[in-house]
């Protein structure tokens, strides 16, 4: 009876401690589907800048001053921007009325354009009300979300957020924030640069190797530490947050995808150098669909690869 009794209480301790262990990160791997192409069959970029319009499911590609328009398939449906009348473009967002934006600049300075569907110019929209701090600022990244637009200075280590006429909200300064030294401006700069859906502002920053959150009340925080393993940063690029809270970062050494969960945990990574379908060759920028499916730029003419993050 004693033994029975026993036996009894073992198998209830068992239980519990098999049910109190804490669950790890779900599993996420990436696959590779395609190349972005045109009917000749994949477009050789080189470090291109790509976009996600989520409200029409496009995907916009800058390269030497012309923009290409993919459907959800990545074929080619669309360009524009090539004559330069619209000035130098630097970025492009979107407002989910179906309008673009273009940042773009010309002899008289930036300015953020606002074209239709075809990339027609419709107005311009100028920095205003800029506190002193953020006076000079001249953006070189521009994001559009939430009738706000995001933009950075990669080199000044600035960060501005105004409404959608251009006028200033806020701004915030990254030397500080890191912990640096006025002499640091200019010789740190930014590499990744992404808003979620929360409007955390994400950026990277190689030489600290460091991954940044930037929340809407101004908390900061931050994680990263270099080395050649898993899970460790050698030049840190481009950063994306997926539909389940990831944290998805480029590593250009590597050259490959780190995948980390919204606790900072490092999951899994995906592809390495190579010529073969689904490697890459020093990839730079990330952007991510709601499906999502992630595009990655890179060098050696290799284009825009495509993957998709499951389960």
């Amino acid at each position: 009876m004693r033994r029975k009794k026993q036996f009894i209480t073992l198998t209830i301790l068992v239980f519990l401690m098999l049910f109190s262990i804490p669950a790890k990160s779900q599993a996420v791997k990436g696959t590779f589907l395609y190349t972005l192409s045109d009917f000749t069959g994949p477009i050789p970029y080189n470090w291109a800048r790509v976009s996600v319009d989520k409200g029409k499911n496009e995907i916009y590609v800058l390269y030497q001053n012309s923009v290409r328009v993919f459907n959800n398939a990545g074929m080619e449906v669309y360009r524009f921007g090539d004559d330069l009348d619209l000035g130098h473009i630097v970025d492009v967002s979107f407002d989910p009325m179906g309008d673009i934006f273009l940042l773009s600049y010309k002899e008289s300075g930036s300015a953020i354009i606002r074209c239709n569907y075809r990339g027609e110019p419709q107005s311009k929209i100028e920095l205003r009300d800029l506190s002193p701090q953020f006076f000079g600022f001249s953006p070189t990244r521009m994001i559009y979300q939430d009738g706000h637009f995001y933009l950075e200075n990669h080199g000044d280590m600035r960060v501005v957020v105004t409404d959608q006429e251009g006028h200033f909200r806020r701004g915030y300064d990254l030397i500080p924030l890191l912990e640096l030294k006025e002499k640091d401006r200019g010789n740190v700069e930014i590499a990744g640069f992404s808003v979620d859906k929360e409007g955390n502002i994400l950026i990277t920053v190689p030489v600290l190797f460091k991954a940044c959150i930037l929340s809407p009340d101004g908390k900061f925080s931050w994680f990263g530490r270099p080395g050649s393993v898993s899970g460790k940063f050698n030049i840190v690029a481009g950063i994306a947050r997926d539909s389940r809270g990831n944290y998805l970062i480029v590593d250009k050494l590597k050259c490959a995808v780190m995948v980390f969960d919204k606790n900072f945990n490092f999951v899994t990574q995906f592809s390495s150098r190579g010529l073969s379908p689904g490697n890459l060759i020093a990839p730079d920028e990330i952007a991510i669909d709601d499906s999502d499916r992630i595009y990655v730029t890179q060098t050696r003419k290799r284009g825009v690869s495509v993957f998709k993050l499951t389960d």
